[in-house]
């Protein structure tokens, strides 16, 4: 029995490497082998981020005598790395898993399958622990004269700091289920932390070479504040150059603290898993009932889903972030920004409309919800086309639902735009009309695709969202598009105004809008009702 949850939980935790998400069966023959090689390029680059990482620190701190900070800052990076990677994992497969309440009911004892959990959790953490961990090792003999002792404990710390990176995740991810067990829209919960651990890996990855810098500048007082036997980085450090008290501290320490977070683990895991917090608690109030339209009702079942869906919000939506992060960076950085803008193109001032409404246009790109929304009905498509509605008004629901999340935050954008380069009043009315345009006609194009490469068969909506041929082409035709514009203007500048060129642009993409808008109506209701 224990062997077949270990192995239950190994498929599970691996399945991403093997199973298609699209038909829900496993990969074979040369589909596995493509795959995996993918999975290795794409490891293989983030190991060599690491890897230059090492080289830069490792040398300069050992000509300092400070080899125990460079592992210990590694050693950091690996446990942050390993943490962020399964913390999510640990909710879901620890405290929230589908299967907990049957695993329960058979005659399996808790602490196998506490155990079998969280093994899981530990080949993930583990896995990605070690793309920073076995860069570190490999610069770290490299350049450095370590004895038999520290080869040992060098090559036993990352098993060590995986121990610690499970009991961390442990910690995290009942954070985490407990955060969004008290929500009431979960999927909310799920990527407003997903938002946050994005921002502070771009915050980490375009400071890093400034990070790296300061350390080294400052490598001796970040010795003397870090050093401590009872630091656990410390220890860590020296032990990698092969002391042995520090060693079997730091192991110590690591060990129990993770007895004392199985040990609660253990004692409360039924109590977590069986307990539903975020159960709504429905209270009658009389109230006469108000009968709505049905596009209403269909345009309120696509912000629902869209809402309910933290993987749909953050692969389809996340250009809403981006608009509003971009236009409150305008407004804060004004003087900066217009200071740089008007330096580059002294002289070619008139220039600035059309870059700026280029730039727009790219941040709607990234709001592409009309690509996977009939995939995402799938195996329930059966339930709107049994109501007595047509297929262009569920067509018009979901057109409708892009242009709001689209129109919105692009409209806050290209406000902050125009206020801090006060275009001409030509430009100001032909920048919104440009983007509203581009807007819709990507909204079309989007929708266009999914009917004519729908996905109705996926047992996981990762299928129909990030693996969607239309959510792909709908993503790099329009950026593609928009550069092709661009292309098209450098090669026209000395013959055209850029003033005149966007009123030609508004031109030809109102045309296709309206002929897309049209198919959409007619043929494209006719292929929806035949799905």
């Amino acid at each position: 029995m224990t062997k077949a949850l270990f192995k239950k939980q190994m498929m599970e935790s691996f399945a991403w490497v093997y199973r298609d998400r699209k038909t829900g069966k496993n990969r074979t023959g040369a589909g596995l082998v493509i795959y995996l090689l993918l999975y290795v390029v794409v490891f293989g680059m983030l190991g060599s981020m690491f890897y230059m990482m090492a080289e830069s620190l490792c040398p300069p701190l050992i000509q300092m005598d400070l080899g125990w900070l460079y592992f210990a800052i590694m050693g950091l990076v690996s446990v942050v790395l390993g943490v962020f990677a399964s913390v999510f994992n640990t909710a879901e497969a620890l405290y929230r898993a589908k299967d907990n309440d049957l695993l329960l009911s058979m005659p399996i004892p808790i602490d196998r399958i506490i155990a079998a959990r969280l093994s899981g959790v530990y080949a993930l953490g583990l896995l990605y622990e070690l793309f920073a961990m076995v860069p570190t090792l490999m610069v770290w003999f490299d350049s450095f004269e370590i004895s038999a002792a520290g080869v040992v404990f060098s090559l036993l710390i990352p098993i060590v700091l995986s121990v610690f990176v499970l009991t961390l995740s442990c910690i995290l991810g009942w954070v985490v289920s407990l955060i969004s067990g008290k929500s009431k829209n979960k999927s909310f919960v799920t990527v407003i932390l997903s938002l946050a651990f994005l921002g502070a890996y771009y915050a980490f990855y375009f400071n890093a070479y400034k990070i790296l810098l300061e350390v080294l500048a400052n490598a001796q007082s970040i010795a003397t504040n870090v050093s401590g036997f009872w630091n656990p980085l410390y220890l860590m450090g020296l032990a990698a150059e092969g002391k042995v008290l520090p060693m079997i501290s730091f192991t110590g320490m690591v060990i129990v603290l993770f007895a004392v977070v199985y040990f609660i683990i253990n004692r409360s895991f039924l109590r977590i898993t069986t307990a539903n917090p975020g159960a709504a608690k429905v209270k009658y109030r009389k109230g006469t009932m108000k009968a709505g339209s049905a596009d209403g009702a269909l345009f309120r079942k696509e912000l629902k889903r869209f809402a309910g869906s933290s993987t749909y919000m953050m692969n389809c939506g996340l250009g809403i972030i981006f608009m509003i992060v971009a236009a409150a960076a305008l407004l804060l950085q004004r003087d900066v920004i217009t200071e740089v803008a008007l330096g580059m193109f002294e002289g070619h001032e008139d220039l600035l409309p059309l870059l700026a409404v280029a730039a727009v246009c790219m941040l709607t790109t990234m709001n592409d919800t009309t690509a996977p929304s009939i995939s995402l009905e799938g195996k329930n498509l059966w339930l709107i086309k049994v109501l007595p509605i047509s297929g262009w008004q569920v067509l018009k629901a979901k057109l409708k639902l892009h242009l709001l999340l689209t129109f919105v935050p692009a409209t806050i954008l290209v406000a902050s735009v125009e206020t801090i380069f006060c275009f001409d009043l030509l430009s100001s009315i032909l920048i919104p009309a440009v983007a509203a345009l581009y807007i819709l006609l990507m909204g079309e194009i989007g929708l266009v695709l999914n009917l004519l490469m729908p996905n109705l068969n996926w047992t996981s909506e990762v299928a129909p969202v990030k693996q969607s041929a239309a959510v792909m082409i709908t993503l790099f035709g329009g950026w593609a598009i928009v550069i092709a514009i661009g292309a098209l203007y450098a090669a026209l500048a000395s013959f055209i105004k850029p003033a005149l060129y966007m009123v030609i642009v508004c031109v030809v993409l109102l045309v296709p809008a309206v002929a897309v808008y049209l198919w959409l109506k007619y043929k494209g209701a006719r292929i929806f009702a035949s799905l």
